[in-house]
C-alpha cells in the first residue's frame, strides 16, 4: 500500500524534515509562537473604546463635585475587611475540599457580624448570643476531627490554639451577658424562656463600656491570629493541591465501577456485629478472615460492612473487590496501590506517601512485597498511636478470584500471599477484612496467621439464623415480583410454605436463592417457581444452572451450542470483559444471536455494558467435566483458539496505515488535536483488545491450519499497522513481551520458518522504542529507513514504502547485538550477573550501588541497593535467584534478598 495519499508529509519529498528535527520542532515551535505572540501583543494599540458604547465609563464632568463618603470607624474598617478576608478564604477552602477550614471559615464570619453589631452596646445582645450558640459546637467538632493536628506537626499549635483562644473568650463574653441578664444556660437548654422574654432581658443588660471594650479588643487579637494561621493553611493546602497530582498516579479505576450488592435488610445482622465487636478488639488478630462456600453471600457481607464502615462508622480505610474476570487489571499491585490512595485522606501518611513518591517509589516495579512496604507498611507506622476506634479498616472481598483463571498457580495470587502475610505482622489495631473460599493456598496462609475467623455455614450444616435471612431475602425478592402482576399474584405470594421450602433448598446459599429469583423474573412466575422447586437436594447449584440452560435453551440446534458455547466460552477465558458488540465481532456471530444467548442467560449472567456472569460457580459448573452440563461443557483450550482466531481475523479487518487519520508527521502523539475521540472513533474496542491479547490467546492455542493463516498475514501484512496502535495506546513496553509470547509459541509448535519473521519484530521495538512513544508517522519514516538491510523486516516492509528515507551508504547490515540498554547508574558499570533463569540482571556500578534489571523489558526492577561506601566491583545471583551478593572496595561483601532488596544480615568484613 503506498501511503502517498495518507500524510501530508509524503506529498513532497523536499518538505521532510529529518528525524531528530521533527521530533524538536514542535516545541520550539511552541516557544517561537510565544514570542511572537508576546510581541505582537505589546506592539500593537488597544482599540479605543466606542464612545456610544453604554458600557464604557464616562469621566467625570471637570467642574463636578467630590463624592461624599460615610465616616467608617478604624474598627468597623477592619471587622469589614477582616469579614471580606475570612469569606474569600471559606471560598478557596470550599473549592479545594478542606473542610476543617470551611467551618472554621463560616463560624469566624458569622461572629464577627455579630460582634461589630454589638459593640457599642446599641443592639440587642441576643443576635450574638444565638451566633455563638449556632456556631460553638462546630467550631470544636472540627478542632477534634481525626487529622487536622497532623496536617503538619509544625503547624498543629499555630493553627489550634489561636482558635481555642478565640473560643475561650467567646465563652467568657457570653458567661458575663447571661450574668448580667440574670440567665442560666439551663433556661436555653430547657427553653425555660421564650424567645421575645429572652430577647427583652438580654436587650436591656447593659455591660460596662471598658468591658465591651476589653472583649472587643481581645476579640480583634484572636481575630488576627486566626487569620495569620489561615494563611499558613492556605499555603500548606496548595502543597496539597500538588500532592493530589503525585498521589493521582496511584489511582486505580475499578473497571466493574460498582461493588456487589448488600446484604438484604434485617439480614447477616449477626455477622456484621461480630465484625464490627471485632473491629474494636484491641487484643483480637489484625486480620479477619470470612470464609466460606461459593454462593454462601460473603461479597455481599463484604458489601454491606463497607456501608456500615464507611457510611456510618466513618472507619473505612478501603475496599477492593477481585473479580476473575477482571484479573488483568485487577492485579496485587492494584490492590495496594489503591488502599495507598485511600489511606492518604489521612494528613499524615498523605505527606509520608507524596514523599517517598518524589524519591524512592517506582509504582512499575514487579516486586510487590517491597510496593507493599513503601505504600502501606511504612505509611502506616506513621499513625502506629492512633485509637482502635478511629483507626483505617481495609476490606478485600474475594480473594480466590485473584489471579483469574490460574488462581493459586499465577503470580499475582502469589503475591498476595505474602503481601497479607506481611499485613499480619503490622500492628493490631491496622485491621483488614478479607473474604474468600477456603482454598488450599490460602487456608495455609493462615494457618499460619491465626486471624480471626468467621465461617458460613452451608448444605447440613447451616444454622437456623442463615436460613431465617435466606428466607428475609426471599419474601422481599417475592414481593417485588407480586407487585408486577397484581391481578394475578397475591400480595403474599407464593406464601410462607414455600418461601420456607425455597429456603431449605438454598442450603445457606444465598446464590441459589438469588439465582432461583432471577430465574423465577426471567419468565412466567408460577411455571418457572415449579421449576425451581422441583431441582434436586439442598444447596445443589448445578442442579439449579441446569434447570436455567435447559428452560433458556429447550431444544438447541447444534448451531445454537456451537453459538451458546462460543459465546460463554468467550466470556470466560476473556481477560478483561468485553461488550456485547465486541463479542459479536470477535466470534464474527450476529449481534442479534448474542443478545438471544445473553438474554437467556440474564438470571446468571450480567450484560448492561459488559458481559460478566453474577457469580463464579456458573463458571465452575460450566468447567467441571463432571458436572450434568456435559453437552454445554466449556473446553478452556477449544475457548481461547476460538478467541486467538478471532483476534487474528479482526486485526486482518481493521487494522490500516495511519489508523488515526493524522494529518502531518511533524503532529507529536501527545499533540494530536483530540486523541482520545480519535482512538474511541478509530480504534474499535474489539480491535484494542485483539492488539493487546491476541498472543496470550494463542498460547493456549493448537496451530491449526486456518490459524496459522492468520499469523503468516499478521507477520507479512499488519505489523507496522500493528505498532499504530501500540503507539497510539502506549502500550510499546507491552509490545514486545506480546511478541515474545508469539516465538516461544511458534518455537513449541516446530514452526521455523515463521520464527525467523517474528524474531525480528522484537528487535524492532527494542531500538525504536523511544520513537515508537513519541510518533506514530515516525515508525515509517524514520524507524523503518534505519533497519538493517539483511533483516527480514527490511526485505518484506521497505519496498512498500519508497517514499522515504535512503540509506545509500554506511547503513547497519545486520541487527546490532545489542538487545536492550540499560541506564540508570549515574557513574561507569563495573561488574554483571544474569540470573539462572534469565529473566533478571543484576549490575554493580562506581556510583555505590547495585540494580536490578528486568531482562526483557530493560526495566530496573525495584529501587537501588544502597550501603556500599565505595564503587561495587563484583555482583552475582546465588543458584535459586533469592540472593544477591556484592564486594565493594570499601572493604565490605554485602548480601541482599533479591525480592525486597533489603541486606541480609550484617556486611562482611
Amino acid at each position: 500500500m503506498d501511503p502517498k495519499s495518507n500524510w501530508k508529509f509524503w506529498k513532497k519529498r523536499k518538505s521532510f524534515r529529518p528525524t531528530t528535527s521533527a521530533l524538536v520542532t514542535p516545541t520550539t515551535a511552541a516557544t517561537d509562537a510565544t514570542v511572537v505572540a508576546a510581541s505582537a501583543a505589546s506592539a500593537t494599540p488597544a482599540e479605543p473604546a466606542s464612545i456610544d458604547d453604554p458600557s464604557t465609563p464616562k469621566p467625570p464632568e471637570p467642574h463636578a463635585p467630590p463624592i461624599s463618603r460615610p465616616h467608617v470607624s478604624k474598627t468597623e474598617a477592619w471587622l469589614s475587611r477582616a469579614t471580606l478576608f475570612l469569606t474569600f478564604t471559606k471560598s478557596v477552602a470550599e473549592g479545594v475540599g478542606l473542610t476543617p477550614l470551611k467551618a472554621v471559615c463560616e463560624g469566624v464570619v458569622t461572629l464577627l457580624e455579630a460582634v461589630q453589631t454589638v459593640q457599642d452596646n446599641r443592639s440587642a445582645w441576643h443576635e450574638l448570643i444565638l451566633s455563638i450558640k449556632a456556631h460553638l459546637d462546630a467550631f470544636q467538632q472540627q478542632l477534634g476531627q481525626l487529622g487536622i493536628g497532623d496536617i503538619l506537626e509544625e503547624v498543629e499549635s499555630s493553627l489550634k490554639d489561636p482558635i481555642e483562644e478565640y473560643l475561650n473568650d467567646v465563652t467568657k463574653l457570653l458567661a458575663n451577658i447571661f450574668a448580667e441578664s440574670g440567665i442560666t444556660e439551663e433556661d436555653i437548654k430547657t427553653n425555660k424562656l421564650a424567645i421575645p422574654v429572652l430577647i427583652r432581658r438580654i436587650g436591656t443588660t447593659k455591660l460596662e463600656a471598658g468591658v465591651i471594650n476589653d472583649y472587643r479588643l481581645r476579640l480583634q487579637t484572636a481575630q488576627s491570629k486566626i487569620m495569620h494561621s489561615l494563611l499558613l493553611y492556605i499555603a500548606i493546602s496548595v502543597g496539597d493541591s500538588k500532592d493530589d497530582v503525585i498521589l493521582a498516579k496511584l489511582r486505580f479505576i475499578d473497571p466493574s465501577e460498582s461493588r456487589p450488592r448488600e446484604c438484604a435488610t434485617g439480614t447477616r445482622s449477626d455477622i456484621l456485629m461480630s465484625c464490627i465487636k471485632w473491629s474494636l478488639d484491641d487484643n483480637a488478630p489484625n486480620i479477619l478472615w470470612i470464609k466460606g462456600h461459593p454462593g454462601g453471600g460473603k461479597s455481599a457481607i463484604a458489601s454491606s460492612l463497607v456501608n456500615e464502615l464507611g457510611v456510618k462508622k466513618r472507619r473505612l480505610g478501603s475496599s477492593f473487590f477481585f473479580q476473575r474476570q477482571n484479573a488483568t487489571t485487577m492485579t496485587t499491585s492494584a490492590l495496594w496501590r489503591t488502599v495507598a490512595y485511600d489511606l492518604a485522606r489521612h494528613p499524615t501518611i498523605r505527606k509520608s506517601l507524596t514523599t517517598k513518591m518524589k524519591e524512592e517509589i517506582d509504582l512499575r516495579t514487579p516486586d510487590i512485597k517491597i510496593l507493599f512496604q513503601q505504600l502501606i507498611q511504612d505509611p502506616l507506622t506513621k499513625i502506629n498511636n492512633i485509637p482502635i476506634e478511629q483507626s483505617p479498616i481495609v476490606v478485600i472481598d474475594a480473594l480466590d478470584e485473584c489471579g483469574g483463571l490460574e488462581g493459586q498457580r499465577s503470580k499475582d495470587r502469589k503475591d498476595l500471599i505474602r503481601t497479607l502475610d506481611s499485613w499480619s505482622k503490622l500492628p493490631r489495631n491496622f485491621k483488614l477484612i478479607v473474604t474468600s473460599r477456603e482454598e488450599n493456598d490460602i487456608a495455609r496462609l493462615f494457618s499460619r496467621t491465626h486471624p480471626h475467623t468467621i465461617e458460613l455455614s452451608t448444605g447440613e450444616k447451616t444454622d437456623a439464623k442463615s436460613k431465617e435471612d435466606i428466607q428475609s431475602f426471599l419474601r422481599i425478592e417475592f414481593q417485588t415480583i407480586a407487585e408486577r402482576y397484581p391481578e394475578s399474584l397475591s400480595a403474599d405470594w407464593p406464601g410462607s410454605k414455600i418461601i420456607e421450602d425455597l429456603a431449605v433448598k438454598a442450603g445457606g446459599l444465598f446464590i441459589w436463592a438469588s439465582t432461583a429469583i432471577k430465574l423465577i423474573e426471567a419468565g412466567q412466575p408460577e411455571k418457572q417457581l415449579k421449576q425451581a422447586l422441583g431441582g434436586k437436594g439442598t444447596g445443589d447449584m448445578n442442579s439449579l444452572y441446569l434447570q436455567v440452560i435447559k428452560m433458556s435453551f429447550p431444544n438447541p440446534s447444534v448451531d445454537d451450542v456451537e453459538d451458546l458455547l462460543s459465546v460463554v466460552g468467550t466470556v470466560i477465558v476473556a481477560k478483561e470483559p468485553l461488550r456485547l458488540s465486541a463479542i459479536a465481532q470477535l466470534l464474527s456471530i450476529d449481534k442479534s444471536a448474542v443478545e438471544h444467548i445473553c438474554t437467556g442467560l440474564q438470571s446468571v449472567m450480567e450484560f448492561r455494558e459488559e458481559l460478566r456472569f453474577r457469580h463464579q460457580s456458573f463458571v465452575d459448573f460450566l468447567l467441571d467435566p463432571g458436572s450434568d452440563a456435559s453437552k454445554f461443557g466449556i473446553s478452556l483450550g477449544k475457548a481461547h483458539e476460538t478467541l486467538a482466531f478471532g483476534c487474528l481475523e479482526i486485526m486482518k479487518k481493521e487494522l490500516r496505515l495511519n489508523i488515526c487519520n493524522i494529518e502531518s508527521s511533524y503532529t507529536l502523539n501527545d499533540e494530536i488535536p483530540e486523541l482520545e475521540s480519535r482512538l474511541e472513533k478509530c480504534i474499535s474496542p474489539q480491535l484494542l483488545y485483539a492488539s493487546r491479547f491476541w498472543t496470550t490467546h494463542l498460547e493456549e492455542a493448537s496451530p491449526s491450519e486456518e490459524v496459522l493463516k492468520y499469523v503468516r498475514d499478521f507477520l507479512k501484512n499488519r505489523f507496522l499497522f500493528w505498532l499504530e496502535v501500540i503507539s497510539l495506546h502506549r502500550l510499546e513496553n507491552r509490545g514486545g513481551v506480546i511478541l515474545l509470547i508469539l516465538l516461544k509459541w511458534l518455537k513449541r509448535h516446530g514452526q521455523e520458518d515463521l520464527m525467523e519473521w517474528a524474531g525480528d519484530m522484537p528487535r524492532f521495538i527494542a531500538h525504536f522504542r523511544t520513537l515508537m512513544r513519541q510518533s506514530v508517522p515516525h515508525i515509517y519514516l524514520s524507524a523503518l529507513p534505519f533497519v538493517p538491510e539483511q533483516s527480514w523486516i527490511a526485505k518484506e516492509y521497505g519496498p512498500r514504502y519508497p517514499n522515504t528515507l535512503k540509506i545509500e551508504e554506511g547503513g547497519d547490515r545486520k541487527w546490532s547485538a545489542t538487545l536492550n540498554i540499560l541506564s540508570g547508574h549515574i557513574e561507569g558499570v563495573v561488574s554483571v550477573g544474569w540470573s539462572a533463569d534469565g529473566r533478571r540482571i543484576v549490575s554493580g556500578s562506581k556510583d555505590k550501588t547495585v540494580r536490578i534489571w528486568d531482562a526483557e523489558t530493560g526495566q530496573q526492577h525495584g529501587p537501588s541497593l544502597e550501603g556500599h561506601d565505595g564503587a561495587v566491583h563484583s555482583v552475582a545471583f546465588s543458584p535459586d535467584g533469592r540472593r544477591i551478593v556484592s564486594g565493594s572496595n570499601d572493604y565490605t561483601v554485602r548480601i541482599w534478598d533479591a525480592e525486597t532488596g533489603q541486606q541480609h544480615g550484617p556486611s562482611l568484613e
